[in-house]
């Protein structure tokens, strides 16, 4: 199963080209993630790593700047750190000033 798991993502990358794939608000892109926890893990754990990604990887997050670092927050009210938040969010959106209590 791992092995099927891992040429359906290596099929997606050849024939979906990059301008029609949904856009990753991590560093690592969706699909690389999974390839690479499959391929270490395996294919239950690659699927695990799926359903993670497609649960936060989606609109409905806010990026907030706490003291000099952003932090970005999805709809699922999950907190993810700068270096985990793809640049392209990082450049384009202009944080909401927030202090912690």
């Amino acid at each position: 199963m791992r092995y099927l798991f891992l040429i359906i993502i290596k099929m997606y990358w050849k024939y979906i080209p990059a301008s029609k794939r949904k856009r990753c608000i991590f560093k690592e892109s969706c699909s690389h993630y999974v390839y690479n926890i499959t391929k270490i893990k395996g294919f239950f754990a690659g699927v695990k790593a799926l359903k993670y990604r497609y649960k936060n990887c989606r609109s409905g997050y806010t990026v907030l700047q706490v003291h000099s670092q952003k932090i970005l927050i999805s709809s699922n009210n999950i907190v993810f750190q700068e270096a985990e938040i793809h640049p392209r969010l990082l450049n384009n959106y202009e944080p909401l000033q927030h202090e912690l209590l």
